[in-house]
């Protein structure tokens, strides 16, 4: 299978892992500076936190993945920044870095409970941030 994502050593696929779709909300600080007798300047003081949103739908009886999607929580629980990796699917080789994230949220839904107990269908959002390190933006956030 042709890789579509990694977010660190998970990646995901058509199958079994999958996403589809990334919410991207980046934010420039340029606050309102008052000027006396004239209008308000602004003054550029950073970055926004620019969270990523991974959401997707897995139906993990049928094609599988819940382990795969269990152990993204895993690697959260690890507390330590991920390399987040984008490819093209028109070209398999060519990747792109978005730089290191740190896993912030993970939220799933399962319905259609089967006998043992775990939704048939599990609908899944992962939220993740920039982790720069140094204060400076990362990548392509």
């Amino acid at each position: 299978m042709t890789p579509l994502l990694a977010l660190g050593p998970h990646i995901f696929e058509i199958a079994p892992l999958n996403f589809q779709e990334i919410e991207r909300d980046t934010e420039a600080k340029w606050p309102a500076i008052s000027r006396f007798g004239g209008r308000p300047g602004r003054q550029f003081t950073g970055y926004g936190e620019d969270p990523i949103t991974i959401s997707g739908l897995l139906f993990p009886e049928e094609l599988g993945g819940r382990d795969e999607f269990e152990a993204i929580r895993t690697t959260q629980r690890a507390a330590k920044p991920v390399l987040l990796v984008g490819w093209s699917v028109a070209v398999s080789t060519a990747a792109q870095i978005f730089g290191r994230v740190v896993i912030l949220r993970i939220r799933d839904r399962q319905t259609v409970i089967s006998r043992s107990g775990h939704g048939r269908r599990l609908s899944f959002d992962i939220e993740v941030a920039p982790f720069p390190g140094d204060g400076k933006p990362v990548g392509l956030f």
